[in-house]
């Protein structure tokens, strides 16, 4: 089979290929591996000029290296050339920096070197000294920076780490440069003379205390409007303001213009812990802004960074910090995302303010993607622009989140004074409700006066034939007990031999009549009032006798019924009226012979308890709870053993009565073995 000639072969042999793909090969790894050196930094008419682009790094991931290992690492052209500025990321491993100074006549020998960013750990110079061998460690002064280093010890007292050059015009310097940080490692520098450091300087703090000021006065307008309304999303916003100025104090620098001799101490605690306060602070205050347009797993999303935010925190004390950063960086950068989308919902809770908030989160999200991708070495490190960004972002997110919080105000303003309004002609209506329920209600008084007047002259018509009626049963009750008086007399008169024999029935009659009179008398006397009553004028009673004369008529009364007194020596006097307190004693012992067992006497002591006379009547009965002893004084109140007993459930009450108007007290109760009434009247003085 002939051999197919291509065109290839025939323009180009076999060994002319192959030596065309190792020169491929070789323009490959020359692109790739080269060792080129970094060009060395001119100094001329300029007054400042940047080390972008003219540094070579080598890294040291064992962190033992020392000058003289670097200095033979740079004769073997083991540095690599930086485009832009060292920017490292987070990893734990020391870089050692390098950088040829020239300069000519119109720049001065003195000038400046100034580093950032401020917060590096551990920053350490080896500046070459003019004459001197490069070579030779013993050639180069050794320059210690670094925010572990007390500030009072720097050589000059600046905000970034400033250290003063000598470059003369016949030779280069050479300077290296260890840095280590245990966080996002980075080194940016400018050369300056000394009046452009100076002019650089006065507008650096310019800027700061501008941008301070301005997060003061949010911070104070916020907590204005926090103990005006009372509204905790103002709170946390405060919070989260007063967690930046922190940040921003520490990541600027200004803490070490204010304290020099103490932020050596605390720089770590304010940048690293402040920015872990900050991812706390954010989420919550964000947590409570979205709280009615995010949704489940948003809220726990955001409860759950604030929880990383806090563990970033105790990171910084316990050195494992450069773990959590870019774990809490990539999970605010995640929140600050999830914002952007859930700002577009808040428009229906911050009506005419969804401008701001959907701003205020997109130029938030951009800064912070700007920071999170320069912190851990994806895009190169600007000096200004770059170390900034998040500082200006930053401010035009609160002024913007202000101004939709203060509308937020503004609409609850209208809200209320509508309400207010609203309220008004509510009360205005009601009032006049009110008006016209109250002339209804004054008719319908004017009415029922009316009827009350008619009632009232019934009721007195009533009580005045009441009284019309006790009187003549009274009169006509005294007609027949006259008769039956007079007869008794008559058979006592005729019959003298039997006396004897009905002595004891003629004098039960005699004292049941003399009773029956002296109860009409005194009802006749009580219905001419409401409510029983004693005669005004009092006397003294002394007790022992006026009962021992009352169980006596009770006795002759129902000789069948055994009643006892047992006297005391002692003289009980009290003050009463003895009618209506003898009623109200032979309504207690008439009561205890109505419900005692057969066969059980009634008995009735006296004594005295502290200057109060006691009278106790106790009998055998069928018993009964305290409650219903107590109810029994009720008017009209009868017991459940009571049904086979005559009564209206007048007695106690009257009783009660009686002994109250005397300033007494009575009690009924049973025990186990009988039942007990106690009268207790205070003695006559």
């Amino acid at each position: 089979m002939p051999t197919i000639h291509s065109p290839m072969n025939a323009v180009f042999p076999h060994a002319v290929l192959r030596v065309f793909r190792v020169g491929i090969f070789l323009l490959l790894f020359l692109f790739f591996f080269s060792t080129a050196r970094a060009t060395p930094l001119q100094l001329g008419e300029r007054s400042s000029y940047e080390l972008a682009g003219h540094m070579e790094l080598l890294k040291d991931p064992s962190l033992k290296m020392d000058f003289s290992e670097v200095l033979k690492a740079g004769e073997k052209g083991r540095f690599r050339h930086l485009d832009a500025n060292l920017n490292n990321g987070y990893k734990q491993e020391a870089c050692w920096v390098r950088l040829t100074i020239e300069r000519n006549s119109s720049f001065p020998e003195h000038s400046l070197l100034r580093l950032k960013p401020n917060y590096i750990n551990y920053l350490t110079l080896y500046i070459q000294i003019p004459g001197k061998d490069p070579k030779l460690a013993s050639s180069y002064r050794i320059v210690r920076l670094g925010n572990h280093i007390p500030a009072p010890e720097r050589p000059v007292l600046h905000p970034d780490f400033v250290v003063p050059l000598v470059i003369p015009a016949s030779e280069p310097v050479i300077i290296y440069a260890r840095v280590f940080s245990n966080s996002s490692i980075s080194l940016a520098g400018v050369v300056h003379t000394a009046t452009d450091l100076r002019d650089y300087s006065n507008l650096h703090i310019i800027i700061q205390s501008s941008v301070l000021g301005i997060f003061l006065t949010i911070l104070l307008i916020n907590v204005i409007f926090y103990i005006s309304t009372r509204d905790r999303i103002f709170f946390s916003y405060s919070t989260y303001l007063l967690a930046g100025i922190i940040v921003n104090f520490a990541v600027e620098g200004v803490m070490t213009l204010l304290f020099p001799s103490i932020v050596h101490l605390v720089s770590d605690y304010l940048v690293y812990g402040g920015i872990g306060l900050n991812i706390l602070v954010y989420s919550e205050f964000s947590r409570i802004l979205f709280s009615k347009a995010a949704g489940r797993w948003s809220m726990h999303y955001m409860r759950l960074l604030s929880l990383l935010g806090l563990v970033t925190i105790i990171a910084v004390p316990l050195g494992f910090y450069p773990i959590m950063a870019p774990l809490g960086f990539i999970g605010f950068l995640t929140l600050v995302a999830i914002q952007l989308v859930l700002s577009y919902r808040l428009r229906v809770y911050f009506p005419g303010s969804e401008i701001y908030i959907v701003l205020a989160f997109a130029v938030n999200a951009l800064g912070y993607f700007h920071m999170l991708l320069r912190l851990i070495g994806v895009i190169p490190l600007g000096f200004l622009w770059d170390m900034n960004t998040l500082q200006f972002t930053s401010l035009f997110h609160i002024t913007l989140i202000s101004i939709a919080l203060s509308r937020r105000v503004l609409m609850a303003e209208r809200v209320l004074t509508e309400r207010a309004e609203q309220a008004l002609n509510t009360a205005k209506a009601t009032e006049q409700k009110a008006l016209a329920l109250a002339r209804d209600m004054t008719q319908e008084l004017r009415k029922s006066n009316t009827k009350l007047e008619v009632a009232l002259a019934s009721e007195q018509h009533a009580l005045q034939q009441q009284h019309r009626f006790l009187s003549m049963l009274s009169h006509e009750y005294r007609t027949p007990l006259a008769v039956i008086r007079g007869n008794l007399d008559i058979i006592e008169i005729q019959n003298p031999g039997q006396q004897c024999r009905y002595d004891e029935e003629l004098s039960a009659m005699h004292h049941a009549v003399d009773r029956l009179v002296e109860v009409m008398e005194v009802s006749l006397e009580r219905s001419r009032h409401s409510e029983p009553s004693i005669n005004s004028e009092l006397q003294r009673i002394s007790l022992v006798p006026y009962l021992s004369f009352l169980v006596a008529t009770m006795q002759s009364m129902w000789p069948l019924c055994t009643f006892s007194y047992n006297e005391t020596p002692d003289s009980h006097t009290i003050l009463g009226d003895s009618k209506t307190l003898k009623t109200a004693i032979f309504n207690l012992l008439d009561n205890a012979r109505k419900y005692s067992l057969p066969d059980s006497p009634v008995e009735v002591e006296t004594h005295e308890e502290e200057g109060v006379a006691v009278i106790t009547i106790r009998n055998q009965g069928e018993m009964f709870s305290n409650e219903d002893g107590e109810e029994f004084f009720n008017k009209y109140s009868r017991g459940d053993h009571s049904k086979s007993t005559s009564g209206a459930g007048l007695g106690l009450w009257l009783v009660r009565n009686i002994i109250e108007q005397h300033n007494g007290h009575v009690t009924l109760k049973a025990t186990a073995s009988s039942i007990c009434a106690t009268v207790r009247l205070p003695q006559a003085i």
